[in-house]
């Protein structure tokens, strides 16, 4: 059965039973009575419910019932984290979802709900997935051997996961397992990744390379993936290179020919997804809770689509970063202009029935494909005409989140309730496109500079593949006015191109950076990967210092080395375990 449909099943029929959301006082005590105990599910049928069940958090929802404000800190792309970043904005108006404010502006406490929210779902999953681990060891006798391995390696993959994002968010965090009794006193004494690559490596050792009609499920290689991420959170670039290599000469797997086939449901689980987190709506569940809840807030707020509530907003930053120069090439400020000199020619403050003309200056296609913005047609809703697309340009900027939008042609793949707000549309995870860039990051980290130019030049081939059509040519968009398109020509001055060399390793470090920020723009990871890379304060205050000269509310604010790195752990849990956890002293 394939796992999309089965975790659907699983959330409409056992999770309330058996995986209450953390009510009681403290997260990680036992359950609370009245619940369905480990033994009663120790079986074949049972562990894999369980098994289920555990897979069915990677959405961050973390309820079945009600409005989940977790799925915003918690979804599959964090974007709350990443409203932290250079390439996005919280957006809406300023006082809507203001947690989210302190958040882009480096104010939140330990009092903060997105911690709180974080900390419960994921959590949440950590127990999930050690309650597998329980009924596998008691159903043991009745499983074959085989199996048993490969659900093991399964739990501890999600496991691994779930400590993951904790360990991204949180400076250290406790590292709970199936075998600790009293898991309210295990202690946060370090960071985990030793503890996450371990579970990792069973993974890679016992898990198969796929499932043949089972997409979703974790593969050797989504555990070999992760791990050579987890390792480049640690700086041990030398140990993640062979890990990667070994998913590019063993993994089969391939980019696929239009970059924006990563982000339809008409083209999941593909041949360049290695995990892809499933998604499902109109099943029965309210408000589509076991969609890709990353749409439910996301998506533009206006009176011609039927989405909400434009929040995660492309930053003019973002939008910067995809100017060429004349060799469409990135302008990366390496003895040569840096792309956020100037700023791409935007509507900022200019009305939708008020004349614009976009820039024809030349741009990486993969910025239409990323980004809605004025002048350019939005997927197949129409032109997007600016202003009355915005929710709030003075908070939010003059661009819309595109993404993550389902086509109008596709609402079939949106949920039918209120607003179309969760989508069947699945969250590549982790993709061939990341392998092949952080294995160019290993390459430079080692000075193989070639090696480096290959794998990036290999994405940005890929990336001159698909252009947005249909050049419009009507500038002001008054009531009752017909946009003019002319659909056989590309819809702005499209140029990518191929690094002829790297002519030095500070060049390489700033071509491979850049290419995972346009690659992956507004998936979630640009923030942590800042921080990983060290470069965190540097980059984040000249963005403020530029930005806040539109966004007011800004001004003021810096970001501190070290403190800013993470977030603090949550209050709630820090007071239900004096003397266990201990509060990030940046905090």
């Amino acid at each position: 059965m394939n796992v999309k449909i089965k975790v659907c099943l699983f959330v409409l029929s056992l999770a309330t039973v058996f995986f209450p959301m953390a009510c009681q006082k403290n997260f990680l005590e036992k359950r609370p009575f009245g619940t369905v105990d480990l033994q009663t599910l120790s079986t074949p049928d049972g562990v894999n419910s369980l098994l289920i069940g555990a897979y069915s958090l990677l959405d961050g929802a973390g309820v079945t019932g009600g409005w989940p404000g977790s799925a915003y800190p918690a979804s599959p792309k964090m974007w709350v984290w990443d409203c932290a970043s250079d390439d996005s904005y919280k957006g809406s108006t300023l006082g809507d979802f203001e947690t989210a404010g302190e958040v882009e502006r480096y104010v939140l406490e330990a009092t903060n709900d997105n911690v709180e929210q974080i900390w419960e779902v994921m959590y949440d999953g950590v127990s999930r997935a050690n309650d597998v681990l329980k009924a596998l060891h008691n159903a043991k006798d009745n499983i074959d051997a085989d199996q048993a391995q490969v659900i093991e390696g399964q739990a501890r993959f999600l496991r691994a996961w779930y400590h993951f994002q904790l360990q991204k968010v949180f400076f250290q965090i406790p590292y709970i397992t199936e075998n600790d009794a009293e898991p309210e006193k295990v202690v946060n004494d370090h960071p985990v990744w030793p503890e996450i690559e371990a579970d990792l490596q069973f993974g890679i050792e016992h898990l198969p390379a796929s499932y043949p009609g089972e997409p979703g499920k974790a593969t050797k290689w989504a555990a070999t993936a992760l791990k050579a991420y987890a390792l480049m959170f640690e700086q041990k670039y030398s140990e993640a290179a062979p890990l990667l290599d070994n998913i590019i000469q063993q993994g089969g797997f391939t980019l696929v020919h239009n970059y924006f086939d990563n982000y339809l449901a008409t083209t999941e689980n593909n041949s360049e997804s290695i995990f892809e987190i499933q998604a499902a709506v109109n099943d029965g569940t309210a408000q589509g809770f076991n969609g890709n809840p990353d749409s439910w807030t996301t998506n533009p707020y206006n009176r011609f689509l039927p989405t909400c509530c434009d929040m995660h907003k492309p930053s003019q930053d973002l939008v910067n970063a995809f100017k060429v120069d004349a060799n469409g090439l990135p302008l990366l400020g390496v003895n040569g202009p840096k792309y956020n000199d100037t700023n791409l020619k935007n509507d900022m403050g200019v009305n939708s029935e008020d004349e614009f003309h976009p820039t024809d200056d030349p741009v990486d296609p993969r910025l239409d494909w990323t980004v809605g913005r004025r002048g350019i047609p939005y997927l197949d809703w129409g032109v997007h005409t600016g202003n009355e697309w915005i929710r709030s340009q003075v908070n939010g900027g003059p661009y819309s989140n595109k993404k993550f939008m389902f086509y109008q042609a596709n609402q079939s793949l949106a949920s039918h309730d209120k607003f179309a707000r969760a989508t069947a549309i699945n969250f590549r995870a982790i993709r061939y496109a990341h392998v092949l860039l952080w294995r160019a990051e290993c390459a430079v980290a080692g000075n193989d500079l070639e090696t480096a130019r290959k794998y990036v030049n290999e994405v940005r081939e890929r990336a001159s593949h698909q252009l947005v059509m249909g050049k419009v040519n009507t500038y002001a968009f008054g009531s009752g006015v017909t946009p003019l398109v002319d659909e056989s020509q590309p819809a702005a001055n499209y140029k990518v191109n191929d690094y002829l060399n790297f002519p030095s390793q500070d060049y390489a470090w700033a071509a491979v950076r850049m290419e995972e920020r346009l690659e992956f723009a507004m998936e979630g990871f640009r923030f942590f990967d800042l921080v990983r890379w060290g470069i965190a304060d540097q980059v984040l205050n000249t963005y403020i210092a530029k930005d806040a000269a539109f966004r007011t509310y800004m001004q003021g604010t810096h970001y501190v080395k070290d403190k800013n790195d993470h977030w603090p752990l949550p209050q709630k849990q820090l007071d239900v375990q004096p003397g266990i956890l201990q509060q990030d002293p940046a905090y």
